[in-house]
């Protein structure tokens, strides 16, 4: 279908050019039972009005092609609530569960076999721990199953539906909790039994919280937009055990990093507050607070001069931790610090070239490698940590979905294949044709990956040099 959309699109502009194609005759001659006559003058075909090419082609890569070992009928997430679209299936143990008739079964991700079936008119969410399975069902009931076996382990009697505009809803379990956060609520319920601990809404959020949810020596971190001066982000901390409140601090985001006690969180609401077209200083400034108390322990400002004249309006990109260092996007550079709140003044200890272009954003970092998004076309770009050179991870169609696991990247194309690359070598692998379009997050357990196309899984065994 893409080469024949290529094909079309030359034939219109050999058209628009004044050059109409009649096979074996010259241009405005015309034969009918051996003679020849002159075409009217007139004659030519419509303009269009507006006629755009993608000049951008794709290299057909030549890779072995891996046949799928199964092929399962599931339903279609692109029929469901978008809420619920990245957390439709999941694969663990060596095997796959998902939704079927809004069922929820079990798969054997070697065969495809149908292992079991528990339940109906479920909500397509399910996550797990610890050989168990969480989800919901229909009227948002939290559940427990035996993931080996599908039978149940409990279900909860409290609901935790909450008409908000926030659809997001999130299933987060722990050593001995089972949090739900919607919106800004959080419901607590104790891991064994699915009884309702404790429930806490924050009031200034309306309804508008996050997804971030994380626990820490019997402290809940949160967060939320709230109303101040500006709207803002806002970090929570709640008791474990009670749900009661310890601290809040308005404009502070999600922890970087939980350590020796200790808070790591940056000031997201002090930036709003400076001239940001207009001036070319910029900071970042990290906040350290007690974790039980919320005390202020320590600060420290990240400062840096944009080059060139105003407006300047890419200098303060993301900023992320990784093993005890910071990066921190700076116009066209990317810094790495210490994560040291006790020196003021902390020049980087090296930078790198950030790629080129607006609308490139910064994911995070896998295989010692700064993972970059263009967000108008969804490919990735890296930069490696060891000498900041940019890698970059072609495919030879349009991607729909991209996954990382360990050194396999595969990319769900466009074209109705998935392609694997090496990320290391930057190499492709291998090829499986899925005859889809559009497809959910590609899966992995047990030396195999799950293609999740348009209302079907697809079981692929990997080589030994993926898995």
């Amino acid at each position: 279908m893409f080469n024949k959309r290529i094909r079309q699109t030359n034939t219109d502009w050999k058209r628009r050019a004044g050059r109409p194609v009649v096979a074996g005759f010259a241009a405005g001659m015309l034969m009918v039972h051996g003679v020849i006559g002159v075409l009217p003058s007139q004659a030519h075909a419509e303009a269009s009005d507006v006629s755009i090419r993608n000049w951008y082609s794709y290299h057909r890569f030549t890779v072995p092609e891996l046949k799928p070992s199964w092929t399962s009928k599931v339903d279609n997430y692109l029929d469901m609530n978008e809420t619920y679209a990245l957390v439709n299936a999941i694969a663990e143990e060596g095997k796959v569960f998902t939704f079927a008739g809004s069922k929820l079964i079990a798969l054997d991700a070697k065969t495809g076999k149908r292992l079991w079936t528990y339940g109906k008119d479920l909500t397509p969410y399910i996550t797990y721990q610890g050989g168990v399975l969480y989800g919901l069902t229909s009227d948002h009931k939290p559940y427990a199953l035996n993931a080996k076996t599908g039978k149940a382990k409990w279900q909860s009697v409290t609901s935790t539906w909450i008409d908000t505009y926030q659809r997001t809803e999130v299933l987060i379990p722990t050593i001995d909790t089972l949090y739900v956060i919607k919106g800004s609520t959080t419901f607590a319920l104790d891991i064994k039994s699915g009884k309702l601990r404790w429930e806490a809404d924050e009031p200034l959020g309306e309804g508008h919280g996050t997804e971030y949810l994380e626990e820490s020596n019997g402290v809940v971190l949160r967060t939320f937009f709230v109303q101040g001066a500006l709207t803002s982000i806002q970090l929570n901390a709640y008791d474990k055990k009670t749900g009661k409140k310890l601290w809040d601090h308005f404009g502070q985001g999600q922890a970087l990093q939980i350590k020796d006690g200790l808070v790591y969180s940056v000031d997201t609401y002090s930036p709003m507050l400076e001239e940001y077209d207009s001036s070319p200083e910029r900071k970042w400034k990290i906040n350290a607070y007690n974790l039980k108390t919320g005390v202020l322990k320590g600060s420290q400002e990240y400062t840096w001069t944009m080059p060139g004249d105003p407006p300047y309006t890419n200098g303060r990109g993301a900023i992320l931790v990784h093993q005890d260092k910071l990066y921190i996007e700076q116009g066209d550079k990317i810094a790495e610090y210490p994560l040291n709140l006790t020196k003021s003044g902390t020049a980087p200890l090296r930078t790198f070239q950030r790629p080129y272009g607006d609308k490139m954003a910064l994911l995070g970092i896998v295989q010692e490698r700064l993972i970059y998004k263009n967000l108008d076309i969804s490919e990735l770009t890296g930069i490696k940590l060891a000498n900041g050179q940019e890698v970059q991870w072609h495919g030879d169609a349009p991607v729909s979905q991209i996954d990382v696991y360990s050194k396999g990247m595969y990319r769900a194309q466009r074209n109705g294949t998935l392609l694997a690359i090496n990320m290391m070598s930057g190499q492709p692998v291998f090829r499986v044709s899925t005859e889809g379009d559009l497809y959910n997050t590609t899966l992995k357990t047990n030396g195999m990956i799950i293609i999740q196309a348009e209302g079907k899984l697809l079981g692929v065994k990997l080589p030994a040099a993926l898995k």
